[in-house]
């Protein structure tokens, strides 16, 4: 099993840098406003689509699994929430230009082979306007081992520094493109934390608990983490169209 594949199977819904309580802080900070037209690119189990839907967002959720978008569906029909599910690449979204007024992504753009790309989708989806929010995982300083071994763990393709995931937005045709961070809404170095809140709608996959490939990911995860915490850093990336 890949990393998306254990994730989908153990209902995870803060897998990305920050967890739960990350998107809540930004999303409080960021405001939505009822009837906002959203998409979320690769919404994984819809925790973060389900928070949007009840702000009174109007959303649409997309993801390449399969697996995902069955968990998430679920999670929306046990909240009683109304939302678009559809599956998509992030680099050939099948949605039509010129229509949200936001699109949230979280640890989603680096797993794409060519970013740009990506970002091109997510302006072109977009109205004049619009704004992206893009919640990245990037380095701070360099180190031999560290791209590789993210690689072997996760399957992202290499991890940009900041001003790397600015400059992508900027080649993309986004303009006013600025990091906000974890308590600060400025841009800067934070803290990296990978802090997962408790879930009541999780749907959890008990026999994936016993696979040995699972419980192995996880602890090759939490040596990852420790060894290269110094050289690690999240912030949201906000552009506008």
């Amino acid at each position: 099993m890949n990393y998306h594949e254990i994730i989908a199977a153990v209902g995870e819904g803060s897998a990305h840098p920050g967890g739960y309580q990350g998107t809540v802080d930004f999303i409080r900070e960021a405001g939505i406003s009822p009837g906002l037209r959203v998409l979320e690119v690769g919404c994984g189990t819809g925790r973060t689509a389900c928070l949007l839907a009840q702000l009174g967002a109007h959303v649409t959720a997309m993801d390449q699994s399969v697996a995902m978008l069955e968990k998430a569906g679920q999670r929306a029909q046990r909240q009683q929430l109304q939302i678009e599910w559809i599956q998509g690449d992030i680099t050939a979204i099948p949605l039509r230009s010129d229509t949200y007024e936001a699109v949230l992504a979280e640890s989603v753009t680096v797993f794409a082979a060519d970013p740009v790309k990506a970002f091109r989708e997510y302006h072109r989806v977009l109205r004049k306007g619009g704004q992206v929010w893009d919640r990245e995982l990037f380095r701070t300083q360099p180190h031999p081992a560290l791209e590789r071994e993210m690689r072997e763990l996760y399957g992202n393709p290499y991890l940009p520094d900041a001003g790397a995931w600015m400059r992508m937005l900027q080649d993309a045709g986004f303009r006013s493109v600025r990091q906000w961070e974890p308590g600060t809404g400025t841009s800067g170095v934070s803290s990296f934390d990978w802090q997962n809140a408790w879930d009541p709608h999780r749907i959890l996959d008990l026999e994936a608990l016993q696979d040995p490939a699972v419980r192995t990911f996880f602890k090759e995860n939490e040596r990852f983490l420790q060894r290269y915490q110094a050289h690690l850093s999240y912030g949201v990336f906000m552009a506008e169209k």
